[in-house]
């Protein structure tokens, strides 16, 4: 029986009881009807005051959850879901009957649960309690927020648990931006120093090579010429990231930019025993993009490498060209070891890499690359299973 029904029977009891007692002493006097009634009255009128507290009671707990902004769940002492607002249902994807019962663990992934727990405990004794965590959606989704637990009191007792889900992604988000943003800083000031430190002598090593050449040319000295015009354009790459300038775009055919990629990767491929599948579709034929050349080529190389360096044991990358719309669509996939999830989201920050001897910056270039062409770049893994790399680029007019 509910608490609000064991007093209003409580009340008749104590009625009836009295009635009893008074009829007893006032048997046959007019007062004995006049004194049932108004007992009877007076309990009558208790036990419907005390549900109409409850109910308002109920009301206003159910209109806090209804109009705050914030997803809201009421638990039991037992860490039950005995109710959830709508603004729950949107964050987490479940229908209200879908969790109703559920334990409040349902939103945590696995490793998190033990932090929710001890949270709980304490919110169950009296004392609320905050914390940052990972809502898992119903779809799998997980999206950052802040999870408070504050007790529920009744009087002085506490009857359960409200718990607060506020969605903190976009806050990340830009704590992240901004510390990319530093990091960038640090980087172009760094890089531009390191580049005009290795240009002047180079100017002078290329000069001395040079005359040597033209007096005795030789295979060797040939290699050498190449090598150092190679370093000249990664000394002048690393500039542009203390000073970014001006792309000098032209149209250029996809399919001619990526086959001329693979003459420089494939023999990286055969040392690492790695076969290097290109598939187009036949609405591909054709395709140009605008861009800079050197950079678009770079970008290639970058992921091509990457791919290949992924599969210690051999395997294929395949490259695949598609059109989608008014954008040309580069997939690139490896059957390497994959990245971890917590991972991909810190690819192609500035020197986080997953490479034992990387600096993270080439894909950080590569990222700032295809933005700068009013492209987009994503990467998807799966651990043991491999990674794709998806380029789209605006297909030239």
């Amino acid at each position: 029986m509910k608490p609000a029904g064991i007093a209003f029977a409580i009340a008749a009891v104590v009625a009836i009881a009295i009635d009893g007692w008074m009829s007893e002493a006032l048997t046959g006097h007019p007062l004995q009807v006049w004194i049932w009634a108004s007992n009877a009255a007076i309990f009558l009128a208790l036990g419907l005051q005390i549900r109409k507290l409850r109910r308002d009671k109920r009301s206003a707990e159910r209109g806090m959850m209804r109009f705050t902004r914030e997803a809201v769940s009421l638990y039991s002492l037992q860490g039950l879901q005995t109710d959830m607002n709508e603004a729950q249902e949107r964050l987490t994807g479940y229908a209200r009957h879908e969790a109703h019962g559920a334990t409040y663990l349902l939103w945590f992934p696995t490793d998190m649960r033990a932090t929710a727990q001890a949270a709980f405990a304490l919110a169950v004794e009296g004392r609320p309690q905050h914390f940052d965590a990972v809502c898992v959606r119903k779809d799998g989704a997980r999206v950052d927020v802040e999870v408070s637990y504050v007790p529920v009191l009744s009087g002085s007792r506490i009857v359960g648990v409200y718990g607060i889900l506020k969605d903190i992604s976009e806050t990340k988000r830009n704590q992240e931006l901004l510390q990319q943003s530093d990091k960038l800083a640090v980087v172009g000031e760094l890089a531009a120093g390191i580049a005009h430190e290795i240009r002047n002598p180079l100017t002078s090593l290329r000069g001395f090579v040079q005359l040597a050449h033209e007096q005795k040319p030789s295979a060797y000295t040939e290699i050498m010429l190449s090598e150092l015009d190679r370093i000249h354009v990664i000394a002048s790459e690393l500039l542009l990231l203390g000073k970014p300038q001006a792309l000098d775009v032209t149209d250029k055919n996809v399919a001619t930019l990526l086959e001329s990629i693979l003459t420089l990767v494939n023999t990286q491929a055969i040392l690492h025993n790695v076969e290097i599948a290109f598939e187009r579709e036949p609405d591909t034929e054709g395709i140009a993009v605008r861009c800079e050349e050197t950079k678009m080529k770079q970008v290639f190389l970058n992921v091509l490498k990457n791919a290949v360096e992924a599969m210690p044991n051999g395997g294929v990358v395949t490259i695949r060209l598609e059109r989608t719309g008014g954008d040309v669509h580069i997939r690139i996939s490896d059957q390497g070891i994959g990245i971890p999830r917590e991972e991909l989201t810190r690819l192609g920050q500035a020197f986080y890499t997953t490479k034992e001897n990387g600096t993270g910056l080439g894909l950080m270039i590569s990222y700032n690359i295809i933005e700068q062409h009013g492209g987009r770049m994503t990467i998807e893994s799966e651990e043991s299973v491999g990674t794709t790399v998806d380029i789209r680029l605006p297909i030239a007019d």
